[in-house]
């Protein structure tokens, strides 16, 4: 009888012991709840101040030296005019997300001034001082009481506009706005994150152009916010039943239909250090007060009962480039029609039924006098999900036209010269997490308005009538 080597044996013991606890997921859940937020009024260059009082005591935080871009008075004429607005919008985001309690804050707090109010936070806390009567930070003056309802817990959210400016684009106004988002957890006083979003708008109108542009801010801020790890839903499996799957947190938390969530799972490496794996994903087709219905694409290994589901975040639109050849089923139409186009679809508060609008150029054949030619349709599609495959019936009604390559020599932006619509049968297959690739066939015609007064010229296929058989492909990043 051999005698083993006890100090291999026991490495090999340790090697054994160490891959299985490294492949064990760590099968703690986590469930979301309401987090409450505090947010400042919007900062922003040449925001109105109210009086200083003459008599307090005052301490003085924040940077001597600061960079300003200037922007001319009619600029901020007609932002002032619109900051109560941006101020609602942002405030409207964090409510309608529905995974917040919104504290609302009168005072104004600019970027520069953080750092200043996160050291006060912090000895306010931590050391327990006595404050002045009046704390004043840039030009905001926060009382004791100020400070006390700061230090409960709160994450506080600081925005400021950075940039704002209107300027002339030939016939139309164009507006820009740059807000930047500053968050501090108060019970450590520690930066959690910053990121700015950035905004334009275009119009006739000064103001129209600005309002465009404040508009834009609540799609981007909202996305954000879903991207952030600390205030992503995290749920968890309830039941399952085939592809049906129930799981905790509904419209108490703002879960829509349409929503995505990620199976994970938690496991610790060789090195001790824990990481996430995504194992499946469901999308959420029915949405009730405390919990909501998903409907499984895949998983590997299977979904059970108590897995973690944590949110996937999307901007809502699905974006689809493709290409398409028209087959002509009349015998006077000798050439097929290759058309390139993009079709955006709403996929967030949707699931089976979801609206659509594309864009998209036939290339006809011939440009004429500085158009070229393009379509413009509005529909919607069914969403029939087969695991990772998913069928798309979808229909599309719009205008065909052209559209000027030089806005000097005509006076309109797009000339109609066609109605019609499409047919079609899709195909999506899930590639990628965030990916599809898409097989069109369908039936597509486009009746032309001057449809025979260029007849027999090489311009009749820019203004005549075309259609018949579409096949195509495309690929859908949602």
């Amino acid at each position: 009888m051999k005698v083993r080597d006890s100090g291999a044996y026991r490495v090999v013991c340790a090697a054994f012991v160490l891959f299985c606890v490294a492949t064990v997921p760590v099968t703690a859940q986590e469930f979301s709840e309401r987090q409450e937020i505090a947010i400042f009024r919007l900062d922003y260059y040449g925001a109105p101040r109210d009086p200083v009082p003459s008599e307090r005591t005052a301490v003085q935080f924040g940077r001597v030296f600061g960079y300003e871009r200037r922007v001319e008075s009619e600029t901020s004429d007609i932002f002032r005019r619109a900051v109560g607005a941006v101020d609602e919008h942002i405030r409207s985001v964090f409510i309608n997300l529905g995974r917040f309690e919104v504290i609302g804050l009168n005072h104004r707090l600019n970027a520069e001034n953080v750092d200043a109010f996160t050291r006060v936070l912090r000895d306010h806390r931590e050391r327990d001082l006595d404050l002045p009567e009046e704390v004043l930070l840039g030009e905001e003056a926060f009382t004791e009481q100020d400070f006390d309802r700061l230090v409960g817990g709160f994450i506080i959210v600081i925005p400021s506009v950075s940039y704002y400016n209107v300027a002339a684009r030939g016939r139309e106004y164009e507006a820009e706005i740059e807000t930047s988002f500053t968050f501090i957890d108060a019970r450590d006083q520690s930066t959690i994150d910053q990121f700015f979003v950035s905004t334009t708008g275009s119009d006739g109108n000064a103001v129209a152009a600005m309002r465009e542009a404040v508009n834009g801010i609540a799609p981007q801020l909202e996305y954000q916010l879903r991207s952030m790890d600390i205030f992503q839903l995290r749920s968890g499996v309830l039941d399952v039943a085939g592809r049906t799957v129930i799981l905790e947190l509904g419209r108490n938390l703002g879960v829509q239909r349409g929503d995505e969530f990620a199976i994970v799972q938690e496991r610790r490496t060789p090195t001790g250090h824990r990481t996430v794996d995504e194992t499946g994903m469901i999308v959420i087709s029915d949405v009730r007060e405390e919990f909501s219905i998903g409907r499984l694409l895949y998983a590997n290994p299977g979904v059970q009962v108590g897995d973690q589901l944590q949110e996937v975040p999307r901007y809502g639109i699905d974006v689809t480039p493709y290409g398409n050849v028209i087959l002509p089923l009349d015998r006077r139409y000798e050439r097929s029609t290759f058309v390139a186009g993009v079709k955006a679809t709403a996929s967030r508060g949707y699931f089976r039924v979801r609206p659509q609008a594309g864009f998209e150029v036939p290339f006809t054949g011939t440009l004429l006098a500085f158009l070229f030619p393009a379509n413009l349709y509005v529909g919607a599609e069914s969403n029939w999900y087969l695991g990772r495959l998913k069928l798309n019936p979808s229909f599309g009604v719009g205008l065909g036209g052209a559209v000027p390559f030089n806005d000097s020599l005509f006076s309109d932006d797009f000339y109609t010269t066609h109605v019609g619509g499409n047919l079609k049968l899709a195909a999506s297959y899930l590639i990628t997490r965030d990916s599809m690739l898409v097989a069109e066939l369908g039936f597509a015609q486009w009746f032309g308005l001057y449809d025979k007064v260029f007849n027999e010229t090489v311009v009749d296929r820019f203004f005549g009538t075309y259609g018949g058989i579409v096949v195509g492909l495309g690929l859908t990043f949602k």
